[in-house]
């Protein structure tokens, strides 16, 4: 008698085992929260995740690029003898994100996931500014302006200028990917995703002045330039005209928190 209730309490022990295991190993809606660190063409990540069922899961979270910074000298298109022939232009980077990404694992019991959301950050994503004055007494002829075909750019009283590069604030994204946002078989780890996302096309665009002393907000096409200006930078702005969406890789690190 003793041995067969021995046993019983060992079979319903070991059911009992089995039940937590299955509703462990089973998702349900948000019951289980990770937290996840990504490193990629997107630039550094971090984002929490909870899983909607079996076959979805949901990410928000941010991303950035670090502020790195790109120096070159133009060629300067001016006949005026105040203005120097060169001047050196610093570019930053000021790329920042909020995400919100819907994974869908469309195969039971495997990692392979479609992924559609949406990035939302600044508009600016990058800025230039000179370094080097290209005025030749600033103090004087602050106002003379950076000349690139028919437009001249504003300067302040120091002969400073600024351009700034801008896309879409809103930025859908779909993807594909490997690995799960929320560890289901241990509790770190490596994912990966392969996507695009659509910010449009960048415009580069800074003040400027007409010969009457107006001054508008013009953005830049590489046909604004002519045959004088530095082919440097009529080639970036062609390239920049045609690139309306950016390619997104990049690798995660998750780990789940329970």
């Amino acid at each position: 008698m003793k041995k067969q209730l021995l046993m019983t309490l060992l079979a319903l022990l070991s059911l009992q085992g089995i039940h937590a295991q299955s509703r462990y190993e089973s998702y349900g809606l948000f019951d289980h929260l990770g937290v996840g660190v990504s490193l990629g063409t997107d630039g550094i990540g971090f984002d929490l995740a909870a899983p909607i069922t079996d076959y979805a899961a949901l990410r928000a979270g941010v991303s950035f690029w670090p502020k790195v910074k790109y120096t070159n000298d133009i060629k300067i298109n001016d006949n005026n003898p105040l203005i120097a022939d060169h001047v050196d232009l610093e570019a930053k980077l000021n790329i920042f994100n909020f995400k919100l990404l819907a994974d869908v694992y469309p195969f039971k019991g495997s990692s392979f996931h479609v992924t559609a959301g949406a990035f939302i950050g600044k508009k600016e994503l990058a800025s230039a500014y000179n370094t080097s004055t290209f005025i030749k007494d600033p103090s004087k002829y602050g106002r003379l302006g950076l000349k690139l075909g028919d437009y001249r750019i504003t300067t302040d009283q120091a002969g400073n200028i600024k351009a700034d590069a801008t896309v879409n604030s809103f930025k859908p994204y779909v993807g594909v990917g490997f690995g799960r946002a929320v560890p289901k078989k241990s509790r770190v780890s490596v994912s990966c995703d392969f996507g695009v996302m659509f910010w449009g096309k960048p415009k580069v665009g800074a003040m400027t002045r007409d010969d009457w002393g107006n001054e508008t907000y013009h953005q830049f096409k590489h046909t604004d330039l002519d045959e004088y200006d530095d082919e440097d930078l009529k080639d970036a702005l062609e390239i920049a005209e045609k690139i309306s969406v950016f390619p997104v890789l990049n690798i995660r690190l998750s780990g789940r928190i329970f």
